[in-house]
């Protein structure tokens, strides 16, 4: 399905004229070779282009023939190499790889442009007639700078041959000799496994470039490099029967949305993209705005949008009409050794996926204090709250936020290492914010089945009869009293027990009431100490005569979130007595 989907937008991008030709791909190239009638370099010229910021230049993409997948073999490219396949310059001390890799390149190309008797065919084939004997002089007489010696010569720079000086795609007779001869290329056929058409087999499968965390050659997406992943004697790509036609095109298709940093987002050490069978860029614009805000549409705006095409209906973003039931495609990879693992994969209707994100912020919603602004959180931002704060590196753990993306765009569990995470740093911390208490709630909500959605509510819970929510709504009400005896006190019980009461509450709330009667006998107002000793009663008539021994995980959670509950309603009450 994946491979399917990737050829049908390779196929969509192909009508619209925007991406390469089969057989063609963008290669990065610092210099040209300037050849004449007779194949002699008439200069070297720098095909370098300059960065954003106009401080550096880095190598030029130029639409070339499709580069060989080379690994310790001698495999030259057409049109382009570096200075050992072109001059059998000695780069690595060893002379004879050096000759071998120039002799395959003279033979790819004389190979390729034997039926081709234009100038500029006949000027690249006369080119490997010529030895070349000292190449850095040779190099120094062709109008290149000594940094740029030590660039070809130093670094394997690529090159390009550019017979009569143009660039050689400009010669229809060299464009259709490589077409012919990429078409052709021998090999053995059979069965497509994506179109099911009849077709040379793919042996090695192109590389996906731009992977985060991936080899900057790029790494494969489909590979066989040892026998233990190989069966019935095939090897490599034998093993999974995809032409080359269907093997071009995908991974054409991966690098072109992968190179494309407006609609690619890192997330974790997962890359993710998303296209549409329309090749429509407004879908993705869409779906990153709604997964990690937008400064530039206002809420209203946003939440606009994604609401009514949940409901069915078509919206128009950028001018665009986005419609729902449109198919839409998102894809997780990671790096894996010298290959590239599919973290995950995700098929639906673009307003099915809109209903998951809505039912996301939805389980996340909760009561906040009054000076927070923000609507949600994002999805950067929900995994954060796994991160010690104070730290330098603030990146989450390794495949979390790639996990908790699958969970939001599928409307799945959410991973237990989110849960787990947010529960480190509240033992850490000593605190609950609002950010880690969404996080409980639809955790909660989302992945624990044995908890009444009923209980688990946005703002205080008055009528909870959960345990483990009420022991967390009495923790936070001793903690009021106390604070109520000893003004301006630094450490409070939650400083010194909330870990422990969360835990193995029949073991430290003993203490802490008999410690709260202490405190209520400091008050020296009696209608408040007849206030708080009717909170205590209240709560505590709820719960009974006993409590839990211990809290299991998920009850630990629910008395996280109790607590969070009432102290954010006292905090509220506060600030509408000084208000009022």
């Amino acid at each position: 399905m994946l491979l399917q989907s990737l050829v049908k937008l390779y196929e969509t991008l192909a009508q619209k004229g925007e991406i390469e030709r089969s057989g063609w791909n963008p290669v990065k190239i610092s210099y040209g070779i300037c050849l004449d009638n007779d194949g002699n370099i008439d200069r070297i010229i720098s095909l370098k282009q300059k960065t954003a910021d106009g401080k550096k230049e880095i190598p030029r993409p130029i639409s070339l023939p499709m580069p060989v997948k080379r690994s310790s073999g001698v495999a030259s490219n057409f049109l382009y190499e570096n200075s050992t396949y072109l001059f059998g310059y000695d780069l690595s001390g060893k002379p004879d790889r050096a000759a071998k890799a120039l002799q395959s390149c003279k033979e790819k190309h004389c190979e390729i442009l034997k039926n081709c008797d234009s100038d500029a065919a006949v000027s690249i084939k006369k080119f490997f007639d010529h030895t070349v004997e000292n190449v850095q002089d040779k190099l120094l007489s062709c109008g290149c700078t000594q940094s740029m010696v030590d660039e070809i010569l130093g670094k394997g720079a690529n090159m390009l041959l550019m017979p009569l000086g143009k660039y050689p795609f400009d010669f229809d007779e060299i464009c259709r000799a490589w077409d012919e001869s990429y078409a052709n290329s021998d090999g053995k056929k059979g069965i497509c496994l994506v179109t099911g058409k009849y077709d040379n087999i793919a042996v090695l499968h192109p590389l996906i470039k731009n992977v985060k965390g991936a080899q900057s050659a790029g790494a494969s997406l489909i590979s066989f490099n040892g026998s233990a992943f190989e069966s019935y004697g095939k090897t490599q790509g034998y093993n999974a029967t995809v032409g080359e036609y269907a093997a071009f095109a995908y991974a054409s298709a991966l690098n072109k949305l992968i190179s494309d940093t407006d609609h690619r987002i890192n997330v974790g050490d997962t890359t993710v993209v998303c296209w549409t069978e329309d090749a429509e860029p407004a879908y993705q614009n869409l779906l990153y705005s709604a997964l990690n805000g937008d400064d530039t549409v206002s809420q209203e705006d946003l939440k606009s949008a994604i609401t009514n095409i949940a409901q069915g209906k078509t919206v128009n973003w950028e001018k665009v009409p986005l419609h729902p039931d449109n198919n839409f495609y998102i894809l997780g990879i990671s790096p894996n050794s010298a290959r590239l693992s599919v973290r995950f994969f995700v098929r639906n209707t673009f307003g099915k996926v809109m209903q998951n994100i809505l039912l996301h912020e939805e389980q996340m919603k909760i009561v906040k204090p009054s000076f927070e602004t923000l609507e949600h959180l994002t999805l950067w931002q929900t995994v954060s709250q796994t991160v010690n704060p104070k730290s330098k590196d603030k990146s989450c753990k390794p495949h979390l936020a790639g996990d908790v993306l699958n969970a939001i765009l599928n409307g799945t569990n959410y991973p237990a290492t989110l849960y787990y995470g947010v529960q480190s740093r509240i033992s850490a911390e000593r605190k609950i914010t609002w950010g880690k208490a969404a996080i409980i709630k639809a955790y909660l909500m989302r992945n624990i089945k044995t908890i009444p959605k009923e209980d688990l509510t946005v703002e205080l819970n008055e009528h909870s009869e959960n345990k483990a929510y009420l022991l967390g709504v009495l923790f936070s009400n001793l903690e009021e009293i106390q604070n109520a005896a000893n003004p301006g006190i630094k450490a409070t019980i939650r400083d010194r027990y909330f870990a422990s009461a969360s835990s193995t509450p029949a073991l430290i709330f003993p203490l802490l009431i008999e410690l709260a009667q202490a405190h209520i006998k400091k008050i020296s107002e009696t209608s408040r100490k007849i206030y708080y000793q009717k909170k205590l009663t209240e709560t505590m008539s709820k719960l009974g005569t006993e409590f839990p021994i211990r809290l299991k995980l998920e009850e630990k959670g629910m008395f996280q979130l109790g607590y969070y509950h009432q102290t954010q309603k006292r905090y509220t009450r506060k600030e509408e007595v000084n208000n009022g």
